[in-house]
């Protein structure tokens, strides 16, 4: 099995933490996000880990990472980047586990997920809410719908909201694709280039799952409760700080 982080953006909005590095090397709980991600694969059996860099790429060659450059990070979106790493799709050799690199996650998450036999696997957090209710005010201000059925299989996601009964959980950003549906999912993303009516290049990953899901790809939830945190603003930083300092963080991250 191979894992691909996606680590090209700064994070702008965690201000000064990541301004002169990737937002991938912000510092929480004593290590950086990558560090955390890399130390969970390797725990795991994953060993040939990859990683699609852009701001400051330099700064990440010191990690033992095979790197794939988006020399255009500061105008493309995450499905750009992941597709920048085009080899391990076309290889269609090995499962893929592809990471956004501002989550960390634990170990027993990573396990359920690389387990998951679905074309697509996408872990996703059922409890959410309590999460969000720490980083906003109003947590529908920022989470997007995610639909499934009784047999796991994701009907809809990455849509804004004004209803709670629209998540019946919370995409977290760690995905699965099964080494047999690499080479289609290429193609598909390649069909996309001669789509004028999609900006192929500003794709966000939860628009690209639905036209997989539309495409008839098998994409399936992976249910976890809680075991990862998305880093994305300074914020998210004080607050999970806050709750390491106060014992309240292992209600949703255990290190």
């Amino acid at each position: 099995m191979k894992a691909l982080i996606l680590a090209a953006g700064q994070g702008k909005r965690l201000g000064k933490a990541s301004k002169n590095k990737p937002k991938c090397l912000v510092n929480l709980f004593g290590k950086s996000l990558l560090e955390r991600q890399i130390e969970v694969l390797k725990n795991n059996n994953i060993n040939d880990i990859n990683i699609v860099s852009g701001f400051k790429s330099e700064l990440l060659n010191n990690y033992g990472l095979k790197k794939f450059h988006n020399k255009d990070f500061e105008s493309t979106n995450m499905v750009f980047s992941m597709f920048t790493a085009k080899d391990l799709f076309i290889s269609n050799s090995e499962d893929l586990i592809v990471s956004y690199g501002d989550i960390i996650y634990e170990k027993k998450n990573l396990e359920k997920l690389i387990n998951a036999d679905a074309e697509v696997s996408i872990m996703v957090d059922l409890n959410w809410k309590n999460l969000w209710l720490k980083r906003f005010e109003d947590p529908l201000s920022d989470a997007e719908t995610m639909k499934f059925d009784k047999d796991l299989n994701i009907l809809e996601l990455g849509n804004k909201t004004t209803n709670y009964d629209d998540i019946n959980g919370q995409y977290t950003g760690l995905i699965k694709f099964r080494k047999d549906s690499l080479n289609k999912i290429h193609e598909i993303y390649q069909k996309l280039k001669g789509n004028s009516s999609i900006s192929y290049q500003n794709l966000y990953m939860t628009d690209f799952i639905q036209i997989l899901i539309e495409k008839k790809i098998e994409v399936k939830a992976s249910l976890v409760n809680g075991g990862w945190l998305e880093i994305d603003t300074e914020s998210d930083l004080i607050n999970y700080n806050s709750l390491e300092k106060s014992g309240e963080l292992n209600t949703f991250y255990s290190q």
